[in-house]
């Protein structure tokens, strides 16, 4: 009974009455049934049949009533209760379908965006210098390679993306020439951790945009990582025209990497974009610090 009308949420009139009549039918078949099994084995103490089976409703009715509504209740508890978690389940799943559609759609978006920007900077050197322009071709060619067999769980070594980003301001360099400087430390001991995949790309390459590249002297890119009380930190700083004059540009790129942190990492990071005196802008990233072995 309880399989054929679970109790979902509030019980209903309905549900009350159909539950309180089925008890009644319950109740009554197993008086009739215990009262005929007692004269049958001979061990009531009457030989009239019906006797006693009118002696079992009256004394056993109650108590077998009770008993059905303690099954029923139970059983539905243990219904309810898996249904609740199969909700659970079912929403969770719906959430993490989300979440990786969303994050599809950043991936999709970041793509074209830093392939569109080169394929511009490529097409303004054509006629001006097809050498250089030739050059930056196979970079971006050696790039793309890299970024098509990246690992499909969008988690990557440290040392790893640090690579891309070096092949991506190697590819800056050529452009900007000798305007455009570039460092990067980060220790041995922190290379191993593991980061969401294209989380230093859009950094750099919104230093490279919206810092360096409105300054014809151009200006120095600088990328440091650091292991602390189980935290890694990231940040990429440049010395361009600063966040007052920048502000709001970081667009795609800067929307990108939040959506990243949020869905690895839930509310466990810290993201800053911050000024840097006398002149320059830092995006802080830190995040928990975890290898794969981990």
């Amino acid at each position: 009974m309880a399989d054929r009308h679970p109790l979902e949420g509030r019980p209903t009139p309905g549900w009350i009455a159909r539950s309180a009549i089925e008890g009644a039918v319950f109740a009554l078949a197993h008086s009739l049934i215990a009262g005929f099994a007692r004269w049958i084995s001979g061990l009531s103490l009457s030989s009239d049949l019906g006797a006693v089976i009118v002696n079992t409703i009256s004394i056993g009715f109650a108590t077998n009533y009770l008993r059905y509504a303690a099954i029923l209740l139970a059983y539905q508890a243990v219904v309810y209760h898996d249904a609740i978690r199969e909700r659970d389940r079912r929403a969770a799943k719906l959430e993490i379908d989300l979440a990786h559609a969303a994050l599809a759609n950043v991936e999709a978006c970041l793509r074209p965006h830093f392939l569109f920007n080169t394929l511009n900077a490529i097409a303004a050197l054509l006629r001006d210098d097809p050498r250089l322009a030739e050059k930056m071709i196979g970079e971006l060619s050696d790039l793309l390679r890299v970024s098509l067999s990246a690992e499909p769980s969008r988690e990557v070594r440290l040392d790893e993306e640090l690579a891309f980003a070096e092949k991506y301001l190697e590819l800056e360099r050529l452009r900007f020439q000798d305007r455009l400087r570039v460092t990067i430390d980060a220790p041995a001991d922190v290379r191993a951790a593991l980061v969401p995949h294209l989380l230093l790309q859009p950094l750099v390459e919104n230093a490279v945009r919206h810092g360096i590249g409105p300054l014809e002297a151009g200006g120095s890119i600088a990328v440091a990582a650091g292991r602390e009380n189980g935290t890694l930190r990231l940040t990429v700083s440049d010395d361009g025209v600063g966040i007052g004059e920048a502000a709001g540009s970081g667009g795609i790129g800067l929307r990108g990497v939040r959506a990243r942190l949020v869905h690895f990492y839930g509310s466990g990071y810290r993201f800053d974009l911050v000024p840097v005196v006398p002149h320059g802008t830092a995006v802080n990233v830190e995040i928990p610090f975890r290898t794969a072995g981990s």
